[in-house]
């Protein structure tokens, strides 16, 4: 066979390689120095021989570009690939490579009466044949065919077997055939167990005989290059349940170790003694362990590396070697199984691959993560012998540390003959802080604190801030369960003792504990993190996706939902319990560009009280209805947003203020501080009344008090505290970690104008008997008010920083000749705190489906505006000039020509109140007004100073300034049906 592409295929489509090359090297010029090395000057430079383009860094003295490196070295060494796949790689992406010479065409299958080979009694069969230089590329840079010899792999020209079926004959059943080919190598670890001499021993006096097992055996099939990575590995014939790979070779050495005859000074033969390995080194999987092999070591894997490994196959690993190293890989399922096989088996030494492997991705675009990776990443191209690499290795297992955290020594002669069995035991600081580390202890650095930093102990992705105590008492409860567990033999009194009474774990010395850097961070731009005990919900526009491992982002543990929720209603979350639901509510635009709501679930109680917090047109479906009857239709009309008796205008306003709320709770649900999205959230009623009036109850506190504290810390500030927002310590106790600040129950006095640079900007904190500082704007808090009153001074910059929200008042007080109504009568229990399981879960879900649709748009949807510009135009006219104008602007003062500074000195002596009024506030207020009742002030076809718009007109000798209202007819109309404003 021979391989499909060569080196100068490649060089002749990429300019000799100086494509690829200025691919990774950009800064790479031609007949000029550069520099490649962060730290290093400009002492890289090309060259060209016969045609092909060389790189190297005269100043990276053992480094990669120490020698001079193509185009081709440079894409296999950035992708993480060896040379070979890096051609095959290329080939492809420069469209030089005939798919048909690499498509995986190697299987096929005919009737077992068809067959032309010999199965045989397990119904497979397979041909050997010899490596070739590409599959032993793929295997690994130093692994040669003695390697795989030695631990039983062979590469295979094809293996056969027959798929049995049931009730089907054997000659009818069909036999599979796999083929390699020159990209598509077949490996096989051929395993024979059994066999062997028969055992003799004594039963009762008598000489009994065991005879062996049958000699057997399978084969573990190896597919490195399979297109779909579950079809990798395969099995032939009986696999046991439990097999160490690599185990018959260490006893094999371990054996010849024992037959070395040994001689002293004067060459006599020293009395034979027990000699074992130096190490057995346990891998993951059985490309890494050849790959290991290939070092020097002596290696054994087991069938899986999350595989259960028991006390005694580590006894046996140790009867052969001084020591046992492990090397996990670097993935979670490796960290969480190199982690378990460490705390499980103290005396096991683990070897961690450097974390900078982690950060480089192969030429799939995953991180790097386990030992042949690391081989290729390291190895030099043309260095056969790769001595660097080899002292790596060895330097990377000399390094292994055990969990056992103390040392046991004896007092021993001269000779080194042990004089008092008495064993002295003290704790190893490098080992103890590594025992620390596989169970979670970190030191996190915190210039805030007094110290500088604090003790936290990681559980998956939640930490726990602990102190040296805990930290000590870790060790006592440890070392008395390890006691519990295996006796006083292993672990005496004197062991538990020396730690209880030592000052080796101690404030002084945990300082030296690995300091570690979490990344705390919730949010993204487009997706928000949800932190349960058990797993994280990931929330994008697309999906609510669960992660369980893999952990990026952390959370401390009283940040996690299940205590937040905990704290706020003392409910307890089984998260466990926690599944992600369809959607239950679909919003799109329709062809109109309108918004188009349907609710499809109606058994979520928030949802359904945002329902009914959004009917703002229910007193509308009474009207039909008599007044005894109120209370039932009602209680049998409950979470209806698009009732039929009301009309298509009604309706659609009705949907857009859920579909506000929708919006709303999604955007504070996100914490991520788009600066162009810095708005206040301002829940309001929605009923149009008087401010002097005004009602509440309306359930706002549900949304504003309960369900959005539950996800994020919060500062909750009672905003009717006099002289609140004057207060130099308003923000107290107000840090980065704080996600929602609350001014609730605000009066008609509150100036919330004053809360905009806060909002929009930076936030400055001054805390009682503490510096001030600044929390940035990107991890400052949003805000919330909510009230029952209108915003006082609604101009166009108040609107660009406020996201209102308004209620509708189905949940009320005793109004109107309306009984008193809250959430209890419509769900016969209380939000939130008398929550089942289920009803918590749907809550949750909910949320995340309000967070995926606030992520889904871009516009800013507030609320629909008419009612809210009706209460801020009654708060900015005022009661007193309200009732006057409504008095004034009638009969002959209404379509018709009014005297301006009349109406005004009428105004004046209407209320001692009123005296001091402006004459141009006093014409602001008239146009507000008529804005509010709908009239026309100063129709266009009145007005005589056009610049100024204006009318003026003639008055008692004098030239004056005129106003003019007109009432449309429509709204002449709507006064007759309804007079009262504010019904």
């Amino acid at each position: 066979m021979s391989f499909p592409i060569n080196q100068d295929n490649i060089f002749q489509a990429t300019n000799g390689g100086l494509d690829l090359i200025t691919r990774f090297l950009p800064q790479a010029r031609l007949n000029k120095h550069f520099k490649i090395r962060q730290e290093g000057t400009e002492s890289a430079n090309i060259s060209k021989k016969d045609g092909v383009y060389f790189v190297k860094d005269w100043g990276d003295t053992g480094g990669f570009y120490s020698q001079s490196r193509n185009g081709i070295h440079i894409y296999a060494k950035e992708m993480g690939l060896t040379y070979f796949e890096a051609l095959l790689q290329l080939g492809k992406e420069l469209g030089i490579l005939d798919d048909s010479k690499t498509k995986q065409k190697n299987i096929s299958f005919c009737q077992f009466s068809e067959f032309q080979g010999e199965l045989n009694e397990d119904g497979y069969c397979y041909e050997i044949k010899e490596f070739t230089d590409y599959e032993l590329e793929v295997l690994g840079p130093l692994v040669t065919k003695e390697v795989c010899q030695k631990y039983g792999l062979y590469s295979l020209k094809s293996y056969s077997w027959l798929k049995k079926e049931e009730s089907v004959q054997r000659e009818l059943c069909k036999v599979y055939t796999v083929e390699s080919s020159d990209t598509f190598p077949v490996f096989a670890f051929i395993v024979t167990e059994g066999g062997g001499k028969p055992k003799l021993s004594l039963q009762e006096g008598k000489p009994s005989v065991e005879q062996p097992q049958p000699q057997r055996e399978w084969l573990k099939i190896y597919k490195p290059k399979s297109a779909d990575k579950k079809y990798r590995f395969s099995y032939l014939g009986k696999k046991p349940v439990q097999h160490i790979f690599g185990l018959e070779n260490a006893k094999s050495i371990y054996n010849a170790l024992q037959n070395e005859i040994e001689y002293d000074e004067e060459g006599y033969a020293i009395e034979p003694r027990e000699k074992k390995l130096e190490r057995i080194v346990i891998c993951s999987g059985d490309r890494d362990s050849l790959n290991m092999a290939s070092t020097g070591e002596v290696v054994v894997w087991f069938n899986s590396e999350t595989a259960d490994i028991t006390e005694s196959q580590i006894g046996m690993l140790f009867k052969y070697a001084e020591e046992v190293v492990n090397v996990p890989d670097l993935d979670p399922t490796g960290y969480e199984a190199g982690k378990k096989l460490a705390l499980e088996h103290i005396e096991v030494k683990t070897a961690w691959l450097p974390t900078e492997l982690g950060k480089r991705k192969d030429f799939r675009g995953s991180p790097m993560k386990d030992f042949t990776d690391y081989m290729k990443t390291e190895a030099e191209f043309g260095d056969k012998e790769q001595r660097e690499l080899r002292r790596k290795v060895k330097r990377l297992l000399e390094l292994a540390r055990p969990a056992r955290f103390w040392t046991v020594k004896y007092k021993r002669n001269k000779e080194g003959k042990i004089v008092d069995g008495t064993p002295t035991y003290s704790v190893n600081y490098k080992n103890a802080f590594n025992f620390l580390k596989l169970n979670g202890f970190f030191r996190i650095k915190d210039p805030q604190r007094k110290e500088g930093y604090y003790f936290v102990q990681q559980t998956k992705h939640i930490l726990r801030e602990v102190n040296s105590q805990e930290i000590k008492d870790f060790f006592n409860v440890f070392l008395d369960k390890k006691q519990k567990e295996k006796g006083l033999r292993l672990f005496p009194d004197e062991l538990l003792n020396m730690v209880i009474g030592t000052e080796a774990v101690s404030e002084k010395k945990l300082v030296n504990l690995e300091t570690k850097e979490f990344d705390f961070t919730d949010y993204t731009p487009k997706s928000q993190y949800f932190f349960f005990d058990k797993f994280i919900w990931e929330v994008t526009k697309d999906k609510i996706e669960r992660i369980d491992k893999g952990y990026r982002n952390y959370v401390m543990e009283q940040d996690i939902l299940n205590e937040i929720i905990f704290r706020q209603t003392r409910c307890e979350i089984d998260s466990s319990k926690l599944t992600v639901e369809e959607p239950f509510f679909n919003i799109k635009k329709d062809d109109n560009g309108n918004w188009d709501l349907s609710i499809l679930r109606k058994d979520c109680d928030f949802m359904n009280y945002l329902i009914n917090a959004s009917r703002v047109y229910w007193k509308e479906e009474l009207k039909e209805v008599k007044t005894y009857q109120y209370d039932e239709y009602l209680n049998e009309n409950k979470f209806i947003i698009d009732k039929h008796t009301l009309t298509d205008d009604q309706i659609y306003e009705q949907e857009l203020h859920f579909i506000n709320k929708v919006f709303c709770f999604g955007y504070m649900l996100h914490r991520y501080k788009d600066p162009s999205k810095a708005w206040c959230l301002y829940i309001m009623d929605n009923e149009v009344v008087d401010d002097n009036e005004s009602h509440g109850r309306t359930g706002k506190s549900l949304f504003s008090s309960l369900a959005l504290r539950l996800f994020m810390n919060s500062k909750y500030l009672g905003a009717r505290k006099k002289g609140l927002l004057d207060s130099e310590f308003l923000y107290d106790g107000i840090t980065e970690q704080t996600d929602y600040v609350l001014f609730d129950d605000a009066d008609k006095r509150f100036q919330f104008q004053q809360l905009f640079t806060d909002i929009t900007g930076d936030l400055n904190v001054n805390p009682k008997n503490q510096n001030a500082y600044l929390i940035p704007f990107y991890l400052s808090p949003k805000f919330c008010i909510s009230t029952n009153y209108a915003p006082v001074g609604l101009d166009s910059s108040s609107k660009g920083r406020v996201l209102f929200m308004s209620f509708a008042n189905w949940y009320h007080g005793e109004i109107d000749g309306f009984a008193e109504r809250n959430p209890m009568h419509d769900f016969e229990h209380r939000l939130f705190s008398e929550w089942d399981m289920p009803q918590w879960n749907l809550f949750l879900n909910f949320s995340m489906q309000c967070l995926q649709f606030y992520l889904s748009v871009t516009e800013k949807i507030g609320a629909p505006e008419g009612n809210i510009r009706k209460r801020n135009l009654i708060a900015e006219i005022g009661v007193v000039f309200l009732e006057w104008a409504e008095d004034y602007f009638q009969n002959e003062n209404v379509d018709n020509m009014v005297c301006r500074k009349v109406a005004y000195e009428h105004l004046k002596n209407y209320n001692k109140t009123m005296q001091n009024i402006s004459s141009t506030a006093f014409k602001k207020k008239v146009q507000q007004f008529c804005e509010l009742k709908g009239y026309i002030f100063n129709p266009a076809d009145r007005v005589t100073d056009k610049s100024n718009h204006r009318i003026m007109a003639w008055h008692e000798g004098k030239t004056e300034e005129h106003f003019y209202i007109e009432i449309p007819k429509e709204t002449h109309e709507d006064n007759e049906e309804n007079d009262d404003l504010y019904g």
